[in-house]
């Protein structure tokens, strides 16, 4: 097996052994993300044919954060139910047997073994379509089950370091809106993705949608790029040479992004680059 960046770290905790990582402020990171979190092969209902274009991920949320993943793309829906209703995670209509607890579960018992690995909840859609979509049970459930993990809005300036000083617990961002009924203590603002704008871009088109992102974005915030390409017969295109090139530690564009998001992460070396250039960062900030 070749050295490669990824080889060289512990996917659980890779935050945790960066020397000096401490030293940057959360939206200084670089977060390798996943796409469409929600809808992986291992969910019960997965159909092949189908599957291959609404799934977006190899494996459930836990196996996501195992993998060094530490952002995740979440467009969730909502079902009526006697006492309470379920959330769920979809793609573009198509729902997956995923649901809202097992994202909780995942990330509590995540947390709980890997105490200074920072996990970012992009919440990027709240509604499947035009369905009801109950915020208030989604902001209690969250407020209960995640608000002791959960990392201020007013503290996005401060360091890792800082922020576990203060509490040996948070170190979960929480991003959504679309209603006043979500409590703004708890979440971040909306994060914003940038993609290519058409369903339908190849590795090509993709690479100019990046290379034109980068060249324009002059904010200092979180957001997410969106890294992924399709086809109409294929569904998600295998890019993971071309993610393995662009995001490669030697070139720039991984030290100029915030969250890099991906279909089937685990298939290239993007955790292993996001690493490299978070120490990279760190070391220049200790300088």
């Amino acid at each position: 097996m070749p050295n490669t960046p990824t080889s060289n770290v512990d996917k659980q905790r890779w935050m945790s052994e960066i020397p000096d990582l401490d030293r940057l402020r959360l939206t200084e990171l670089i977060w390798p993300g996943t796409h469409n979190s929600g809808m992986d092969k291992k969910a019960s209902n997965y159909e092949v044919v189908l599957g291959n274009w609404t799934t977006c991920q190899n494996d459930s949320f836990a196996w996501q954060l195992a993998n060094g993943a530490r952002a995740f793309d979440l467009r969730l829906g909502y079902r009526t139910g006697t006492p309470q209703g379920t959330f769920y995670f979809h793609h573009n209509g198509y729902t997956s047997q995923r649901v809202l607890g097992e994202l909780i579960d995942a990330v509590n018992d995540f947390s709980e073994r890997n105490p200074d690995e920072f996990i970012l909840l992009d919440f990027h859609q709240l509604r499947d379509g035009d369905q009801h979509f109950d915020f208030q049970q989604f902001n209690d459930l969250l407020v209960q089950r995640l608000g002791p993990r959960a990392i201020a809005p007013e503290d996005e300036d401060k360091t890792l370091g800082q922020l576990k000083a203060a509490s040996n617990k948070r170190r979960v961002i929480i991003a959504a809106s679309g209603s006043v009924e979500l409590d703004m203590a708890v979440f971040w603002p909306r994060i914003r993705h940038y993609w290519s704008g058409t369903r339908l871009t190849n590795a090509s088109e993709l690479r100019q949608h990046i290379a034109r992102t980068l060249d324009t974005r002059r904010y200092d915030d979180l957001w997410s790029l969106t890294a992924t390409s399709y086809s109409f017969l294929g569904g998600p295109v295998d890019i993971k040479q071309h993610i393995n090139d662009w995001f490669h530690s030697s070139r720039d564009w991984v030290t100029r992004c915030s969250v890099i998001s991906t279909d089937f992460f685990d298939e290239s070396q993007i955790v292993g680059y996001c690493w490299v250039a978070n120490a990279m960062k760190a070391v220049q900030r200790r300088a």
